[in-house]
């Protein structure tokens, strides 16, 4: 769950479906969160979050398949002296 800051808050105007504003209503009515106002930024902040973590796979991955196959080698060798340094750690 999203962490909970408290800052200044800006007024905006949303248009939702009224399926939408039911279930905001049901929400809001079970106690699940206090307002309207607060489901929906406590939704959007959870799909930035989620955005951001495609983004981030998005870009890891691109950077993976530009790489040349005499650096692809290389990275495979730095993986498996970390995985052999991690064995020699746990094993401790």
């Amino acid at each position: 769950m999203p962490t909970k800051t408290y800052s200044p808050k800006s007024k905006i105007t949303v248009t939702l479906s009224a399926e939408l504003v039911r279930e905001l209503d049901i929400l809001t009515g079970a106690s699940i969160a206090l307002s309207r106002s607060e489901l929906v930024e406590e939704a959007v902040q959870t799909w930035l979050q989620a955005h951001a973590q495609k983004v981030l796979e998005e870009q890891t991955e691109a950077y993976y398949r530009s790489l040349t196959d005499a650096e692809l080698k290389e990275d495979q060798e730095w993986a498996n002296i970390s995985v052999q340094s991690a064995k020699h750690l746990w094993d401790k």
